[in-house]
């Protein structure tokens, strides 16, 4: 019986029991799946995070490696240009002058001489660049022009200009050097005829003029500074101990003969206003455009210096200086210089020969193509001329310079105003002999009808004289004095045989003291 009750409560209980299990199962499975939710939101919370933190520091990295190669490319920019203007050099001469004359027609007067820019530079290892523009007697040039409608199209014009103002591409070249002693350079380069050329700063030399046979005759077959285009070699090379030869040679355009022209407005009392025109064909640089001959020309010049201040050159020029349009005909021209050096006293010089072949057939030549040397027309009250002619030609000229320096300081001088700034002022004593010989240069010329009528021609002979005190606080600066005798011919002008005296008809000689201001920096 007791068996029976016993298992009829187990009956009983049984079923609440397992409700009982069952509940808390349910429970635990619950807890557990809410427990598995919060894991996989926090993983994935975390797996966020990481993607966020991995892409800032992506991107932080990228930034850096781009400021890290701009800095790297700025820097190598800015050292490459850094060191390009590092080793460009900018400057400048210059120069000015007080001068008094003789000569009834020429005033005492300031004259500013020339400004030079100069850029010289190295623009790698084996290139290097060179610009000098000079401005002469320059201070302003102003073009004004309008097109305007008025019963048809007009054009008006203005310029304005200083007298005698000059704006002058001096050099301007590139140079490849090949090796050590030898280099090639094209573009505008001065030509090596004679030490002066190449050598013709202003504030290098101690007088304030420069010589007859560069400049102001010239001998050479063009004025210096007489830069030409074209292309050629430079050679250094030792010889012995302390030698050194210097070689240069250029093919380039050449001097040839050029039109200058000269316009004249002019009223006169009790006759008409008249309008002329003067065409000068007269040598001049070559054109730095397309060439008006068919001919290139060659210059070359040795020079041999046994040692530091001494130097002996020879040097050579020849080429054709006629246009096509004239026959054929060259200018040869060879100089010797030199320069010698004993303690303070100085001797250095330099002489120039110039042959201009044919200039009869050249002057017939341009007879043929001018017609006539002078046309006159008169209509109404106006009276217009025309007139043409060759200047500045002679069979051949010949000249030289020689100066003889002496520097010195006196010591009393280095406790005055002159002196105690400076750490070597320096005073130089010059004497400068200068001649010049014309053979058959040509005195007047007219033609008409295409033939010669008139072709007159004279030898001359043109002296100068100059003595000079020069004052150098610095090798750079030049305080000039001098004093300066020119004479030519007994009854001949000075005016025919310079190009920088004005003179009457026969004003032979002339007296002239210059004060001169030359600097470089």
């Amino acid at each position: 019986m007791k068996t029976v009750i016993v298992i009829l409560s187990s009956l009983l209980i049984l079923p609440g029991v397992c409700s009982a299990q069952e509940t808390d199962l349910a429970a635990e499975v619950r807890e557990l799946r809410a427990k598995l939710e919060r894991l996989e939101k926090k993983m994935a919370d975390e797996e966020s995070q990481k993607m966020k933190r991995a892409e800032v520091e992506r991107a932080a990295i990228t930034e850096q490696v781009k400021k890290d190669v701009m800095t790297d490319v700025t820097a190598r920019g800015q050292s490459y240009f850094g060191k390009l203007i590092e080793q460009t050099k900018v400057g400048a001469y210059g120069s000015m002058r007080y001068g008094t004359s003789s000569l009834d027609e020429l005033h005492n007067s300031f004259t500013f001489r020339r400004f030079v820019l100069t850029v010289d530079s190295n623009i790698t290892d084996r290139l290097k660049g060179n610009l000098e523009l000079e401005f002469e007697r320059f201070t302003e040039l102003e073009v004004e022009k309008r097109l305007f409608a008025s019963r048809g199209v007009g054009l008006q014009q203005a310029i304005e200009a200083t007298d005698h103002s000059e704006i002058s591409l001096e050099q301007a070249w590139m140079q490849y050097d090949i090796a050590d002693w030898l280099k090639f350079r094209a573009g505008a380069v001065l030509v090596p005829l004679g030490r002066f050329n190449i050598n013709h700063d202003d504030n290098r030399w101690d007088l304030p003029r420069r010589s007859l046979i560069d400049r102001g005759v010239p001998v050479l077959p063009t004025t210096a500074a007489w830069p030409e285009l074209g292309a050629g070699f430079l050679v250094d090379f030792s010889v012995g101990n302390s030698g050194k030869i210097n070689y240069q040679f250029y093919v380039v355009n050449g001097v040839t003969l050029d039109a200058e022209l000269e316009q004249i407005s002019q009223t006169r009392a009790g006759d008409t206003t008249k309008f002329a025109q003067e065409v000068e064909l007269r040598p001049s640089r070559g054109t730095f455009a397309d060439d008006v001959k068919s001919g290139k020309a060659l210059a070359t010049r040795w020079a041999y210096s046994p040692w530091l201040g001494d130097e002996l050159g020879l040097s050579f020029y020849w080429g054709r200086y006629t246009p096509d349009f004239l026959p054929n005909r060259s200018v040869l021209s060879f100089a010797v210089d030199g320069k010698k050096t004993w303690g303070n006293f100085e001797i250095e010089g330099q002489y120039v020969h110039t042959r201009w072949s044919g200039v009869r057939d050249v002057a017939l030549g341009f007879a043929r193509k001018a017609i006539t040397s002078e046309s006159e027309a008169e209509i109404g009250d106006v009276e217009t001329e025309v007139e043409f002619e060759l200047a500045n030609l002679a069979t051949s000229k010949q000249g030289y310079w020689v100066d003889f320096r002496y520097r010195f300081w006196p010591e009393f001088l280095g406790k005055t105003i002159l002196g105690k700034h400076f750490a070597n002022p320096q005073l130089i004593a010059t004497l400068r002999l200068e001649q010049v010989w014309f053979n058959q240069l040509i005195k007047e010329m007219t033609f008409s009808s295409t033939s010669l009528t008139q072709f007159d021609r004279e030898n001359r002979l043109l002296n100068r004289m100059t003595l000079g005190l020069t004052y150098r606080p610095i090798p750079l600066v030049a305080l000039q004095l001098a004093y300066e005798y020119t004479r030519t011919n007994q009854g001949k002008s000075l005016s025919s045989v310079t190009n920088f005296l004005t003179s009457k008809d026969r004003e032979y000689f002339q007296h002239a003291v210059l004060m001169g201001l030359a600097f470089g920096f």
